[in-house]
């Protein structure tokens, strides 16, 4: 008997992890579960928080709290709250009581363009979500593409840091709320989102040739695409000018030969393990913190996804004496625009060639020419030196994929 009891127990203990919870964020990068506002002034947001089986209240000035989840499935941006109170209390009050949302579908935010995705999820991972669209059609998408995903049942994932994922949210709230998308066509079957585990799919061994995937580019389209002469300003957001921009273009460019460089250290028998670890931890750091390399096999079925520091280290081990990595052509088929997050997005492609070599060092066991599109964030930053504060950006990798010819 006391076992049964224990085990209902551990069951109810497992079932209330799987439970949407009344959710708070703070600016402060805080997730306080089991967080329900309790009221609103001109300046301050309240709210009670469980801890250790006794409930809490805070008060926190408005601009220290980000985002409000409810165990209904529905959101509050605090920073969209009215100036006025009376107008900030009736909001509090209308997230407060407003019901269940609708359990007929899971709600994908993608984050550029940025869209809202209807969905039935029918797989999820750590770093993909497989699901049917609104057509009914069979649909695959990389989180690194994704801002958040909200589920049917109430329960939610933040992709982005909060403090990202705020505004943008803030921007398809209503669209969320009715129900309408963004965009009227949404990612084909056989067609995840570009990852940089598509770009190195094809560093395999011989028994893993990368299937050629379904993309929107069938060839690469010419270098030279119109941009916005005048940068696009969001808000108060920063926004380069025309100088600024040919030089962060021309940044993005060698981020990508940069990482081509690191690729043929870590293949490289001749080296260390020391420098090739050394060369993972670099590569790493150029690409943003959700990237991940989809590998795909003639001899299986369906794709793998990894994380990029995963996949670098499975490269290290390819049963190569040595293996050379070139990217020819490279070039944008997408220029960089900001989007309305603030940030700068584009797709730069190339032709990969990858040659393994045999235990000889010169005969050529496999090689693979492949068409390659790695997608490019332009993030800001301010930087303050002397007193004076510049704004600077970050060009940071993201998702690669493979083109089909």
């Amino acid at each position: 008997m006391k076992q049964f009891l224990l085990s209902i127990l551990f069951c109810i203990g497992i079932t209330s992890e799987l439970l949407a919870q009344d959710v708070i964020y703070t600016a402060n990068g805080n997730k306080l579960e089991n967080a329900q506002l309790t009221g609103v002034t001109e300046d301050k947001i309240s709210f009670t928080a469980q801890r250790a089986e006794k409930t809490s209240s805070f008060s926190f000035q408005r601009q220290n709290v980000l985002i409000a989840f409810s165990q209904t499935g529905h959101f509050l941006i605090i920073k969209d709250l009215s100036a006025d109170l009376s107008q900030a209390q009736q909001q509090l009050q209308a997230f407060l009581s407003a019901p269940a949302r609708s359990k007929e579908k899971d709600f994908l935010i993608k984050a550029v363009p940025l869209t809202v995705i209807p969905a039935s999820i029918s797989y999820e991972s750590e770093s993909v979500v497989n699901y049917q669209n609104s057509d009914g059609k069979s649909a695959s998408i990389s989180k690194g593409e994704l801002v958040a995903i909200l589920y049917r049942d109430g329960r939610h994932q933040l992709i982005h840091d909060p403090t990202e994922a705020a505004p943008l949210l803030s921007s398809v709230k209503k669209q969320i709320e009715s129900g309408i998308t963004t965009a009227k066509s949404q990612p084909e079957a056989t067609a995840p989102a570009q990852t940089p585990s598509q770009q190195l799919a094809n560093l395999t061994p011989p028994a893993q040739t990368v299937a050629s995937q379904p993309a929107n580019e069938s060839k690469p389209e010419p270098a030279q695409q119109e941009h916005s002469s005048k940068p696009m300003v969001t808000g108060n957001k920063p926004a380069l000018n025309e100088a600024e921009y040919q030089i962060y273009r021309k940044k993005a460019l060698q981020k990508v030969d940069e990482f081509v460089s690191y690729l043929n250290v870590i293949t490289d028998k001749k080296l260390s393990l020391y420098e090739k670890d050394k060369a993972i931890v670099e590569a790493a750091k150029l690409f943003m913190p959700a990237a991940t390399i989809e590998v795909t096999s003639n001899n299986r079925i369906g794709s793998r996804r990894y994380p990029i520091r995963d996949y670098l280290t499975r490269l290290k081990l390819l049963p190569y004496s040595s293996a050379k990595i070139e990217w020819s052509e490279v070039q944008y088929i997408k220029e960089l625009s900001q989007a309305a997050d603030g940030n700068y997005y584009g797709i730069i492609t190339g032709q990969q060639t990858f040659i393994g070599y045999g235990s000889q060092g010169d005969n050529p066991i496999y090689s693979d020419v492949t068409q390659k599109n790695v997608r490019v964030k332009l993030q800001s930053y301010e930087k303050t030196v002397n007193g004076n504060t510049s704004v600077n950006w970050d060009v940071l990798l993201g998702s690669i994929g493979v083109a089909t010819k």
